[in-house]
């Protein structure tokens, strides 16, 4: 999916790296705003990408990361379309909850199902998890 250097190393087009903070939410969604933008996408996919890079990096800020940890978002070409990576210091991987009407969170993943071509977790080399997602262009 993404590219790699001599040494099996991911290359990403564009790399912010922010820390575990509320704060982190707005600064990546307009990094991931700008980036998509530059390269000429439709306003609607724009949207899409700052909707689901805000959403992976609530979850590395609510379920993988403490306050002040660093939050690493990558953003790559790849042949099956622009990727959105999120990564953390956690190991525990992220799950689609079932829906609840009555439920105030827990449509993040479920929202990124629906909005993306695939999404998917790795584990790091070093420990803690990096969790992509695929956009659609077409």
């Amino acid at each position: 999916m993404a590219r790699e250097n001599d040494q099996g190393v991911t290359m990403a087009d564009a790399e912010i790296v922010v820390e575990a903070c509320g704060e982190s939410i707005k600064v990546v969604r307009d990094f991931v705003g700008e980036w998509f933008g530059a390269r000429g996408y439709a306003s609607e996919l724009v949207y899409v990408a700052r909707t689901v890079a805000s959403e992976l990096v609530t979850n590395a800020l609510l379920h993988g990361s403490d306050p002040g940890d660093p939050i690493t978002v990558r953003l790559l070409l790849s042949d099956a379309g622009p990727v959105i990576e999120v990564e953390d210091g956690s190991e525990v991987r992220p799950v689609v909850r079932p829906l609840a009407l009555d439920a105030l969170s827990g449509r993040g993943l479920a929202m990124i199902e629906l909005m993306t071509r695939a999404w998917g977790v790795r584990p790091r080399a070093g420990g803690g998890k990096v969790v992509f997602a695929v956009l659609d262009v077409g």
